[in-house]
């Protein structure tokens, strides 16, 4: 496994490592990072390497925003995958974020990265006009690991093969509660808590309902 500390300082990664400076909004940091490739893709081992700093905060809302959009099978369940494991180093509260070598050797390509974050940046701002630092203790130690725990309940709905819109509603939950840790605001982290209830909710009920019109066929 490779590991990308947050709080290391200098180059990590072969041709440099870059920090997201403290100040920015995470749209801007979205923006400039995708500037920065050269080439078609990128491996997610660049990706996070150049987020270093709030590195789960900035996993949780790349990987959350391509499940935010009806996407073909398979986006998901891997998006998830990812988030899942972020979640459980939330939860154990590791010092710096790692994932598996062949999760971080995976390309995207940086099209698809322009068009999310060219499609998810009206949003993010909206949301970042409202953000400051506050409430602490909700993006601390503490309140990073029981966030974690909601992640990775959120994270294996995603990963559920619900059809039609069903990924939506914990994606969407998982990118709020993303920007409350990128931003320090715990304040937008108990706003994604809240969002997730209502995701957790509309999930069960609609798998009830679907459960309800498939014994319904089954046995009419």
């Amino acid at each position: 496994m490779v590991e990308l500390n947050p709080d290391a300082a200098g180059p990590s990664r072969p041709g440099g490592t870059i920090e997201a400076p403290a100040d920015l909004p995470t749209s801007e940091t979205l923006r400039r990072l995708v500037a920065e490739i050269e080439g078609d893709d990128v491996s997610v081992d660049w990706l996070l390497g150049r987020l270093r700093q709030r590195a789960f905060g900035y996993a949780l809302v790349l990987f959350a925003l391509p499940s935010c959009l009806p996407m073909p099978p398979g986006i998901p369940t891997a998006c998830g995958f990812v988030i899942a494991l972020v979640s459980l180093q939330m939860i154990i509260g590791t010092d710096g974020l790692w994932l598996p070598q062949f999760l971080d050797r995976r390309r995207i390509g940086k099209a698809t990265l322009e068009r999310m974050v060219e499609r998810a940046s009206p949003w993010l701002k909206r949301l970042e006009s409202v953000t400051r630092p506050r409430l602490r203790v909700m993006t601390g130690p503490v309140g990073s690991r029981l966030v974690g725990l909601l992640a990775l309940l959120l994270a294996i709905i995603v990963m559920l093969p619900i059809p039609f819109v069903g990924n939506i509603p914990p994606a969407i939950a998982t990118v709020v509660i993303g920007m409350g840790l990128t931003e320090r605001d715990g304040l937008v982290v108990l706003v994604g808590l809240a969002v997730s209830a209502i995701a957790l909710a509309l999930c069960a009920t609609f798998t009830v309902e679907l459960v309800q019109l498939a014994w319904a066929w089954a046995f009419r």
